[in-house]
């Protein structure tokens, strides 16, 4: 597989994960324009990608998909919950940025839809919005993760992810920065809530109890204003030493078009 980042952060967030002969994408938080520059700049277009799979309805992960769907035939994967059939069904457009998302096609927790050689599952996650999830996505035995606006972890998820060979996980904010920072106390409240968004800390947790020295953990949706790459990952970092665990496979996504590139 090869894994590319599109976009990362509070603006914008979309994973490109291909295979010898198929390519898919994990949220699509982007414009259609930045979308194709984003391709193009990987070697690939939009007519390379073969389905997409929306983590939740928060605008910076789905707002490219209305777009998208009109000047494509591509597939839109998704929960049931996150469509727009459920919104107006339920009506209103939940909190926080949260949209009826236009699927093509629902995909339930524990489920595996193959899309050509591979296979991508659902896992449900804590955030506040309608039944969002983190995906895995398999090719022969290699296998990632995409583990993004999550407030804390769980069993089931770790489990999951001892699986995985990659895992992009958020790393959103570093609490006294948060705490110090010029949001509203409304805003650092709901970050700092079991169904907001990762610290540095909680990744950290997560991570020493899924990682072991072959794994390649990526750290992803960083805060401009509450977070650092670097930041993110000396936390990180510390907190796997401190577990008695040495990896150099700890990196941190810059928000658009990150040049990394992993293979596996």
């Amino acid at each position: 597989m090869i894994i590319n980042s599109i976009a990362s952060g509070s603006s914008g967030n979309s994973t490109l994960v291909c295979s010898e002969g198929y390519c898919i994408l994990i949220d699509l938080g982007i414009s259609f324009r930045k979308l194709e520059a984003s391709l193009r700049s990987k070697g690939k277009t939009v007519n390379d990608i073969n389905s997409v799979f929306v983590t939740h309805g928060h605008t910076d992960h789905a707002s490219g998909i209305h777009t998208f769907r009109n000047r494509t035939k591509i597939p839109v994967y998704g929960t049931y919950e996150t469509s727009d059939i459920y919104v107006d069904e339920k009506g209103g457009f939940g909190s926080n940025q949260e949209m009826g998302v236009e699927l093509d096609r629902f995909i339930k927790e524990g489920e595996e839809v193959e899309i050509g050689d591979l296979q991508i599952s659902a896992i449900r996650v804590s955030h506040d919005a309608r039944h969002p999830v983190a995906y895995t996505v398999q090719n022969g035995n290699k296998k990632m993760a995409v583990v993004t606006d999550l407030g804390e972890g769980n069993q089931l998820l770790e489990r999951r992810l001892r699986e995985c060979d990659v895992i992009i996980i958020e790393a959103n904010h570093d609490p006294v920065m948060l705490e110090m920072g010029p949001y509203p106390e409304l805003l650092k409240r709901r970050i700092k809530n079991p169904r907001g968004h990762l610290s540095n800390q909680k990744t950290g947790s997560i991570l020493k109890n899924v990682m072991d020295e072959e794994t390649i953990a990526v750290l992803a949706h960083l805060s401009k204003v509450n977070n650092t790459p670097q930041l993110a990952v000396q936390t990180v970092h510390e907190i796997l030493r401190e577990s008695g665990f040495k990896s150099n496979n700890l990196k941190a996504l810059i928000p658009f078009n990150d040049p990394m590139e992993i293979r596996i």
